[in-house]
């Protein structure tokens, strides 16, 4: 008789998956990084620091009033297209920044549009991803997805220097 090797499971990967999404998702590089760009955006858009600063509290705002909406959705279609559909559009706002031609409002704009797409991509849709996978060691995997999120905060500010 052969003993099988009891095969690991599929939830640990899923964790993996959700810690490195939140280790490169928009919360390590769009506000933990925000201080790098802070001077080349006020030199680009000729305004002073403040200016730029309200653009970073828009974006860092306007996903509290999406994320009820967003939760909401989760619990209608599931977690997986929410984050999917959200991370396509933030991929396509993120190459929008190519039309920023040094008015004030387009960097408005733009910001408030990765905060409504960065509402899919916050912590609690992959929460909500991890508790569906786990009845045990869910304190565990949650925390353990969570932590992609400060390793991203400890790595992205440095990269984003490079």
């Amino acid at each position: 008789m052969t003993k099988t090797r009891p095969r690991m499971f599929y939830g640990w990967w899923v964790v993996v998956a959700c810690a490195f999404a939140l280790f490169l998702g928009p919360i390590p590089i769009m506000i933990f990084s925000f201080g790098v760009f802070l001077r080349p955006l006020v030199q680009e858009f000729h305004t002073g620091r403040g200016a730029i600063s309200f653009a970073f509290t828009l974006q860092t705002t306007i996903p509290a009033f999406v994320l009820p909406f967003t939760g909401r959705l989760i619990d209608r279609v599931g977690a997986k297209r929410v984050i999917v559909l959200s991370t396509v559009l933030a991929a396509f706002i993120l190459m929008s920044a190519y039309f920023c031609s040094g008015k004030i409002w387009h960097l408005y704009l733009f910001y408030v549009a990765l905060g409504i797409t960065a509402a899919g991509l916050a912590p609690v849709s992959y929460a909500h991803a991890i508790a569906h996978w786990f009845d045990r060691f869910r304190g565990l995997a949650l925390s353990c997805t969570m932590a992609g999120l400060g390793v991203g905060a400890l790595i992205m500010p440095t990269v984003a220097q490079q």
